[in-house]
């Protein structure tokens, strides 16, 4: 699986049931905002001059994404979502290449 020009595939994170206050989140909560963590990262899109601009995210950055805008893909029976890399919101945290 190899992730093309400037998009990441990423597994789907399941949201938090509990905020870090205590308060149980119900499950029908109206979020759009998804959480994932980066399988493969493209290396980047190409400027019109033909200058390639380096993907920022690497394998095993959590990030949140919009779902809404995210393509679901099934490969060998699991579940990914794939994102243009300036479609996410934030890295919420860088991960460890050797680790994942």
């Amino acid at each position: 699986m190899q992730a093309i020009d400037d998009k990441v595939i990423l597994e789907n994170l399941e949201p938090e049931a509990m905020t870090s206050g205590g308060v149980i989140l119900p499950e029908t909560s109206d979020q759009n905002t998804d959480k994932g963590k980066v399988v493969k990262a493209a290396p980047g899109r190409y400027t019109l001059s033909g200058t390639r601009i380096p993907s920022i995210c690497d394998e095993g950055d959590i990030v949140a994404y919009p779902g809404s805008l995210a393509k679901k893909v099934e490969v060998d029976g699991k579940e990914y979502h794939v994102i243009r890399e300036s479609e996410l919101i934030m890295i919420i945290s860088k991960g460890d290449k050797n680790n994942g």
